[in-house]
């Protein structure tokens, strides 16, 4: 396995794993149907080709066999709401399902604290669906800690 920063010919690639894991993430919450939701991603993803090449932000992928698995976008110098406190922020974390268990996640992950270590950065966050229990574990494993809580209610 390799991780590698991305390049503008992997754009397409990383925007169409994102597109296609995202429904992993959807919260049971949210009633929209899941051709609505792919499209939202592919059109927020268009912006990966404003950031690509930014020293604050971080795109890398992870091949096998010159095949692309998986990758992370990670941004750095992002303000907390509550603290302005700069830190860094994972905007997406995606592995093909074919390859889940076999450390890539973990990689990419690691790849990206080695970034926003970089860029001077002393904390990282990310997101994630609390009905994704398969990535609420995975984040647990690798230290992460729950901060806040975000709420819905249904109207």
């Amino acid at each position: 396995m390799t991780i590698r920063p991305a390049t503008a010919e992997d754009v397409d690639s990383i925007i169409q794993l994102a597109t296609d894991m995202v429904l992993h993430s959807v919260s049971p919450f949210r009633s929209v149907p899941a051709e609505q939701v792919q499209h939202y991603r592919r059109e927020d993803l268009q912006s990966l080709r404003d950031i690509l090449g930014l020293d604050h932000s971080g795109l890398f992928v992870a091949e096998i066999d010159g095949q692309m698995v998986g990758h992370i976008i990670v941004v750095a110098h992002q303000r907390d709401s509550s603290t302005g406190t700069a830190q860094a922020w994972i905007y997406d974390v995606s592995v093909r399902a074919g390859y889940w268990g076999r450390g890539i996640g973990q990689a990419l992950m690691a790849r990206a604290e080695e970034f926003a270590r970089h860029c001077g950065m002393i904390s990282i966050g990310l997101g994630v669906t609390m009905a994704n229990h398969r990535a609420v574990h995975f984040y647990d494993q690798l230290g992460y800690q729950q901060e806040r809580v975000q709420m819905l209610k249904n109207l």
